[in-house]
């Protein structure tokens, strides 16, 4: 007996012919350079390309090309980074936020177009604004003993409009003529 589709072979995606993904890929990894503020065309396509090569000879049966694109950006990035700041492991994802930083802080693709994830030995002035731009270590964290503030007692509104009044003379003297009458009227009329 033979187990039937659940779905009809009619409501199934064809899949995606291997040239799309690697094209769709591809466009995603050149938006990925241009968000790094590399404006060049011809430098942008180049890297595009490298990227890609080498995400293909990399690629592992079951990943879609997209994912081996970023992955390998990624790689090739911390590999530069790790280059250019001399410190930290290629695949730290710490190592990849200080380098992004330092890369937007130094202006590296607008300074250094030419050397931006290439294996050219560098020029100094560039490692040296890449290391001057990091941020270096995060703060150390330390619990405070400090007691927290005491709690304010309510005031009621009436007696803050009242504090606010007196603040104008004109007032004062009007809110006590109104509370003298009003005492007068109520001595008068408790007499009555």
């Amino acid at each position: 007996m033979e187990v039937m589709n659940a779905q009809p072979a009619t409501h199934q995606l064809p899949p995606v012919p291997s040239g799309v993904a690697w094209s769709v890929a591809a466009e995603r990894v050149e938006r990925y350079l241009r968000a790094h503020h590399l404006t060049g065309s011809r430098q942008i396509a180049r890297l595009t390309a490298d990227i890609i090569g080498i995400a293909r000879a990399r690629q592992r049966p079951g990943v879609d090309p997209m994912t081996m694109a970023m992955e390998t950006v990624d790689a090739c990035m911390g590999d530069w980074f790790a280059r250019m700041l001399g410190t930290g492991e290629p695949g730290d994802a710490l190592l990849l936020a200080r380098g992004r930083v330092a890369l937007t802080m130094g202006e590296v693709p607008a300074r250094w177009p030419e050397y931006f994830l290439r294996e050219a030995v560098a020029p100094v002035e560039l490692v040296r604004v890449m290391r001057e731009a990091d941020l270096g270590r995060r703060p150390d964290i330390r619990l405070s003993h400090m007691a927290p503030p005491a709690a304010k007692a309510a005031v009621p509104a009436g007696w803050l409009r009242l504090q606010v009044s007196y603040r104008w003379p004109f007032v004062r003297v009007v809110t006590g003529l109104v509370m003298a009458i009003s005492l007068i009227g109520t001595v008068w009329a408790a007499g009555l």
